[in-house]
């Protein structure tokens, strides 16, 4: 039996549907990863930025109560 780019001679015909089917599935999962990726970027807010942020100010008083 010769589907889809598999060669499942040899296999039992139960098995060899069933990977048939997760051959499909990985085809279908990766043809969708642009997508996913998508789904993935950050939402802009309107907004506008009041000043800066960065670890000093973030870890500075951390920093101080260590030492």
């Amino acid at each position: 039996m010769e589907t889809s780019g598999l060669n499942l001679e040899g296999i039992p015909e139960p098995i060899a549907r069933s990977l048939e089917i997760v051959a499909q599935m990985a085809r279908n999962l990766s043809t969708s990863s642009t997508e996913i990726r998508r789904k993935d970027e950050l939402p802009l807010w309107p907004g506008t930025v009041i000043g800066s942020l960065d670890r000093e100010v973030i870890y500075g008083e951390q920093d101080e109560h260590a030492a």
